[in-house]
């Protein structure tokens, strides 16, 4: 196996599994001007990376959440900040119920939010209503979007952008991406790991997944 991103591997998996078994993913959740959005991105992965985090035993996985977790995100005063992440888990006092149990402080001790200073990206978030449903990843579709654009946890950018506006400018973003080193050895690798994927499968699939990466720049 090629060293790539847990998730990565995860993605690829459920990717190649018949499509009763891929599913649109349960969203982090990003509070912003007092509101809270679904977010299709997910900035806590790399630290989890770093942190060589599994999973604990009582954490219910499923294909509808590839991740094990949720967390939950804030911006205040252009700093994105991390202020919980939950696993489902069986109830204590009630063996048949799942409840989310908080994590924060096994990943943190202490900290009661924790700014995502490990963090460049881009946070897609769709704020408008669904135009189109897709049942894989956050493949589904929106009329409004904005996008955070994140250096070391400091929101640089904000735009707000239509649907149309938004798919325009991930083409323009990606064809610039294609470019780069780092696309080709990421093109090289999947094409390796992905088993069964066509050419257009693996463009459409790293179109999605590097998405708050090439969206950054």
């Amino acid at each position: 196996m090629l060293n790539l991103p847990r998730i990565m591997i995860l993605c690829l998996a459920l990717l190649a599994a018949p499509a009763a078994n891929a599913t649109a993913q349960m969203s982090d959740l990003l509070i912003l001007d007092g509101k809270e959005f679904r977010l299709n991105t997910n900035p806590l992965e790399a630290e989890l990376e770093r942190k060589q985090w599994k999973p604990p035993e009582e954490a219910a996985i499923s294909s509808a959440n590839w991740r094990g977790y949720v967390a939950t995100w804030e911006v205040k005063v252009n700093q994105l900040l991390l202020k919980d992440v939950t696993i489902l888990a069986k109830d204590p006092k009630q063996p048949e119920e799942w409840v989310r149990k908080s994590i924060l402080g096994d990943l943190y001790p202490g900290a009661p939010e924790i700014p995502a200073s490990w963090y460049s990206g881009a946070l897609i978030v769709p704020d408008g209503k669904m135009t189109h449903y897709v049942h894989m990843g956050y493949g589904s579709s929106y009329d409004h979007y904005q996008i955070l654009r994140v250096r070391a946890g400091e929101v640089i950018e904000r735009l707000s952008l239509n649907g149309a506006e938004f798919e325009a400018y991930k083409e323009k973003k990606f064809a610039e991406f294609m470019k780069t080193d780092a696309f080709k050895k990421a093109h090289a690798d999947i094409r390796k790991e992905g088993d069964g994927l066509d050419e257009q499968q693996t463009l459409d699939f790293m179109k999605s997944f590097f998405a708050e990466q090439y969206l950054s720049h």
